[in-house]
């Protein structure tokens, strides 16, 4: 298993974000933007080479996108009506996503075999996106897909003042419990 960390790519005024491992070491390139239709991120090796890309094919509250790996249409993950529990089925690749948008928190399976999850964390006053990823195959894949889930959780907090869920728990008949921290300045 390994772990990787990446910035809030919506919030990076350069529209490109460095995939750290925990170590530090760059590991992958995003780069691209959200909003329109058709608009791609795509998933660079350190090296240059492409490696995996999602295109938003459509907009709306129930927006979709596809996956691409090598230059290949792998899946399409679609957003579910969901607030506090979400389980989201990625076509093609069979996999099962479950979480909190309110947390931020996710675990992806195929079958019984967990792919990756996901969780904020602070590091260094800085907010990030901790990926455990499994196998290291999955990685390109995981970074897109977190993207993704991170591009929908986020929607609608347009405003810098937003206010960002942290240190959630399991604590009530929902499921989740959350301390809310209000940041005066976006990053």
């Amino acid at each position: 298993m390994r772990q990787l960390y990446l910035r809030d790519h919506a919030t990076d005024l350069h529209g490109t974000t460095i995939v750290r491992d925990h170590q530090g070491r760059s590991c992958y390139l995003l780069v691209g933007k959200w909003g329109m239709h058709h608009d791609v991120l795509s998933l660079y090796a350190i090296n240059g080479t492409l490696l995996a890309e999602v295109k938003q094919q459509s907009l709306g509250m129930l927006p979709k996108f596809s996956l691409y790996l090598n230059r290949q249409r792998v899946g399409t993950v679609g957003k579910s009506l969901g607030f506090v529990r979400q389980v989201i089925y990625i076509r093609g690749l069979n996999w099962f996503i479950v979480g909190s948008p309110l947390a931020g928190r996710y675990r992806v399976f195929q079958g019984s075999r967990q792919v990756f999850s996901l969780q904020p964390v602070e590091l260094t006053g800085s907010y990030y996106h901790e990926l455990k990823v499994e196998q290291k195959a999955d990685e390109p894949l995981a970074i897109l897909v977190a993207n993704v889930l991170d591009h929908w959780a986020r929607r609608g907090q347009r405003d810098p003042k937003y206010l960002r869920f942290r240190r959630s728990r399991l604590v009530d008949s929902f499921g989740m419990g959350f301390k809310c921290n209000h940041i005066k300045n976006a990053r």
